[in-house]
């Protein structure tokens, strides 16, 4: 048997939020309408973040699978559930549009989530799981300042032979 297992769920998560992400960006622009904009994600990254001062390309994305369980397997199937963690950095050089920025950032992933959800995911967000969302402290260097948001989510699937 070949299960997807973390690797077909980020996947599946980047390239959708890849596709549909800017869209959903600029719906939020345009509704608080202040001339802050978010820019599109430059790079959708497979591993943990380690020093985000030393990015170039921002914003950028992280997704990871940090933990596995199999609630229930078999021969032919597997009941399988994955924490997915989203880490999305951003840069700014005025610290208060980089938090307005950094939270913007968190409504456009979750909803672009929310409508993954709705739409073609063939992952699910798990029921009964609240999911979180992390601000970090800014980070001031040589006039730019940079941050992120962190959202953790559990996602679900049987996959069958």
């Amino acid at each position: 048997m070949v299960y997807g297992f973390a690797e077909d769920l980020v996947n599946e998560v980047i390239a959708y939020l890849n596709t549909n992400m800017p869209a959903k960006q600029d719906v939020i622009d345009a509704a608080i309408g202040d001339g802050i904009a978010m820019a599109d994600v430059v790079d959708y990254i497979r591993r943990d973040p380690s020093d985000i001062r030393s990015l170039t390309n921002i914003p950028s994305c992280y997704v990871i699978v940090p933990r596995t369980n199999l609630l229930n397997w078999k021969e032919a199937s597997a009941h399988q559930v994955h924490d997915l963690w989203i880490y999305l950095v951003a840069r700014d050089p005025d610290p208060e549009t980089l938090r307005k920025l950094i939270y913007r950032y968190a409504r456009a992933l979750w909803e672009t989530l929310v409508d993954h959800y709705f739409d073609t995911a063939t992952w699910k967000i798990a029921g009964g799981v609240q999911p979180s969302f992390d601000f970090s402290e800014t980070i001031t260097r040589n006039n730019m300042s940079m941050a992120d948001v962190k959202i953790e989510l559990v996602y679900e699937k049987l996959e069958t032979e």
